[in-house]
Parts: structure tokens; C-alpha cells; sequence
């Protein structure tokens, strides 16, 4: 069990020395490819809906113009609601990136919290320090509500959200301003997590 340990906190990633972590590279390359895939995906769905929209009101003036009109007034229904996906990821992700620009990574132990329960998204505590630290949240064992940390409840733009075990024996937390929710994500800026406090 011990060398096991010994192996994992040799293979971790670095914590990066940014004073930002939206400065550090690597998050911003990862941050950056999904904002990217997001939007693409949004400007096609958009794309596809003015198509069918435009289709439904100017409608071709000829025999069958009913039936196409019709079809297109159907599909741009179906597309608007299609919408609605793309568009909350990005305005999640500019959220993202709006923690990330207010500190530096540091690293945690993230410990869910099966008992407790939060209106949205899944409740943990998270104990912020050092490797050390880390190893010992681990041998406390998952699901050990700690009196002194806060309970927050983890999100992302899903309903949801989901959850690595990774995040219990290391992970990466921005949470520097109380106005702004926290960022938690796996060591490397994988896997974005938004926290939030639970009032």
C-alpha cells in the first residue's frame, strides 16, 4: 500500500507556479480546446435552426409548400431546444475561466460526502495542503465528514456531474475570492468542477 503511494505521488503532475492558474499552459490549452469544441458545436446547432426557421416563414410558393413548411416548423422547435446544451456549457466555462484568473492552483484532497445532501450538483468537503496532507485525507477514508471544513456542493454544467475517485487522493483548487465560486479539477487541469457553498 505503501509503495503504491510512494508510486502515485512520484507520477503526480506538478502543481504550477503561475500566480495564476488561467496562466499555467496546460489549463489553458485544456480550458481553450473545450471552449472551442463548445462553441463550433453551438454555431452548427444555430446554423441549423435559422435553416429550418427561415424554411418555416418563407416556405417555397408552390404545391407541397404546406408539408415543407410544416416539417421545418417541427425541426426548428426540436433545434431551439438542442440550443440550450452548447449554450449553458459555454456560459459555464466563462465562469470557469473567470475563477481560474483570480489565483493559483493548489493542491487538495476532495472527500465526497454520501450523507449530506445539497440542492444541485454533489456534496464534498475539501481539505486544501500538501502531499502529506493528501495521504492522510486518503487513509481517513472516503466519505469522513471533517467538523471544520465547509460543505460544498461540486457542479458543472450537467445535471450530472461526474465524479473521480482520483479526486480523493489529489486533486487541484482555486478558490481564493468567497464572491466567485471554486474550480476543482484533477491534477493537470482535467475535468473541471465548480464549487459552490451551500448555504
Amino acid at each position: 500500500m505503501k509503495c503504491a503511494k510512494e508510486q502515485y505521488v512520484k507520477s503526480a503532475v506538478p502543481l504550477p507556479l503561475a500566480k495564476h492558474a488561467f496562466d499555467d499552459p496546460a489549463t489553458q490549452q485544456l480550458w481553450s480546446k473545450s471552449f472551442r469544441v463548445t462553441l463550433t458545436n453551438l454555431l452548427i446547432r444555430a446554423a441549423i435552426w435559422l435553416a429550418c426557421l427561415g424554411t418555416a416563414i418563407v416556405g417555397p410558393d408552390r404545391d407541397g409548400a404546406q408539408l415543407v413548411t410544416g416539417v421545418a416548423s417541427f425541426l426548428s422547435m426540436i433545434t431551439a431546444f438542442l440550443l440550450l446544451g452548447p449554450a449553458r456549457k459555454l456560459q459555464w466555462l466563462l465562469a470557469v475561466s473567470r475563477v481560474l484568473k483570480s489565483g493559483p492552483w493548489r493542491t487538495c484532497t476532495a472527500v465526497r460526502v454520501p450523507d449530506a445532501k445539497v440542492p444541485v450538483g454533489i456534496p464534498v468537503q475539501v481539505q486544501v495542503g500538501s502531499e502529506e496532507d493528501a495521504e492522510g485525507a486518503e487513509d481517513a477514508g472516503d466519505g469522513a465528514v471533517s467538523k471544520g471544513q465547509r460543505l460544498l456542493a461540486a457542479r458543472t454544467w450537467r445535471r450530472r456531474v461526474p465524479w473521480s475517485d482520483e479526486l480523493g487522493r489529489q486533486a487541484w483548487v482555486v478558490h481564493d475570492d468567497p464572491s466567485l465560486p471554486g474550480v476543482l479539477a484533477r491534477p493537470g487541469g482535467f475535468d473541471f468542477v465548480t464549487l459552490h457553498r451551500v448555504r
